[in-house]
């Protein structure tokens, strides 16, 4: 009993999130929320990258009328990538981002917040506008949100314009403000995502910088400025390959483009003179007989050994033997160290010093 606790526990089963998933959905055909709601929290605890779960969750939550939940599973949703969803066609949603952006209004409409709720649903229309697939929802306000949204781009547009006028007179933290509120009314839209960037660059905060630029090339696969701004941030973080692969890319869609062209030429130089630089350490260290960890190759050492002289003690009257038969050895060699010169100075320092003193003893009793 006392070591009972050395006894091999039994590896807990594999969690499945197909069957998790499937247990969600019975409860859901059975109208059971409370028990849907706990195989969803166990889905979401999982290491997958997906956003369906959290969807799946927020449903569920809206369902019970747990809105702030739902609104922090569709803000969840948002940070991963938008792809395309099926089956919510009557909803007018698309993608994972409008599926979202719609719960969220109507979260955001039980909770009372009807600005909230409006500003989500536009969203929502400016994502399916911008793919072609317009069905405008009007479920929140009761009317038709086709000209808000044009009137959320518009304001998109008025602060890209505050921006701009900052960022030439080179306030850069107020015109990255400027530019993060025309992305708060139109996040889809390319050219804020593109000067936002920029500026980030300006202030050398790359790790933000790098996501508006993949954004960029997210809305605008075959607008070069995206991958520019890409192999810049990524040339300033010392990620040369990956500069280099991105800025080739860029000069796939416009080769002609001269900024491309430079800054490539730029990276390609930095690569080769870190690789002539690693070259040259290697042939140096080969050269010198060690390792790249500076340690000498084995086989060296054991030459090194088996060439030293073999040192005799001259005060032993044993022959010298060999395969050729025992002989005393005609030549000693001796390997004097710097300690014993020391030592020996010590030594012949301490004997003049007692010679000294007893000297003068000698003569004082005289």
């Amino acid at each position: 009993m006392v070591f009972s606790f050395l006894k091999q526990q039994p590896e807990p089963t594999p969690v499945n999130p197909a069957e998790l998933l499937a247990e969600a959905q019975e409860y859901i055909a059975k109208e059971d929320f409370e028990g849907a709601l706990a195989k969803f929290d166990e889905l979401c605890s999982l290491p997958v990258q997906s956003p369906l779960p959290l969807l799946s969750r927020a449903t569920c939550r809206l369902q019970m009328k747990k809105y702030e939940g739902v609104i922090e599973d569709c803000e969840e949703v948002l940070k991963y990538l938008n792809t395309d969803v099926a089956g919510h066609d009557a909803e007018g949603c698309t993608t994972v981002h409008s599926l979202a952006l719609f719960r969220m209004a109507k979260a955001y409409k039980e909770l009372g917040q009807t600005d909230n709720a409006k500003s989500a649903l536009m969203r929502k229309n400016a994502i399916e506008h911008k793919l072609g697939r317009d069905r405008i929802s009007d479920e929140v306000d009761g009317g038709d949100s086709g000209n808000e949204v044009e009137s959320e781009q518009k304001i998109a547009l008025e602060w890209k314009e505050k921006g701009n006028v900052e960022y030439k007179n080179e306030n850069w933290t107020k015109a990255l403000e400027c530019y993060k509120h025309g992305i708060g009314y139109d996040m889809y839209n390319s050219k804020l995502h593109s000067n936002a960037c920029m500026t980030l660059i300006k202030l050398r905060r790359w790790g933000q910088a790098l996501k508006h630029a993949e954004q960029c090339i997210a809305l605008e696969p075959k607008w070069v400025k995206g991958y520019y701004m890409k192999g810049v941030v990524l040339s300033s973080e010392s990620r040369l390959e990956q500069s280099r692969d991105v800025l080739k890319q860029a000069l796939v869609l416009e080769p002609g483009n001269s900024k491309v062209k430079e800054l490539l030429e730029e990276v390609t130089d930095r690569i080769e003179y870190v690789e002539t630089r690693l070259r040259r350490r290697k042939n140096a260290k080969k050269a010198s007989g060690k390792n790249e960890d500076g340690s000498q190759k084995a086989e060296e050492k054991k030459k090194a050994v088996d060439a030293e002289p073999v040192e005799e003690d001259v005060d032993s009257d044993e022959d010298y033997c060999n395969d050729d038969g025992c002989k005393t050895p005609k030549k000693v060699q001796l390997r004097i160290s710097r300690k014993d010169i020391i030592d020996t100075c010590v030594e012949l320092g301490a004997a003049a010093l007692g010679v000294a003193l007893v000297w003068i003893l000698v003569n004082r009793s005289e």
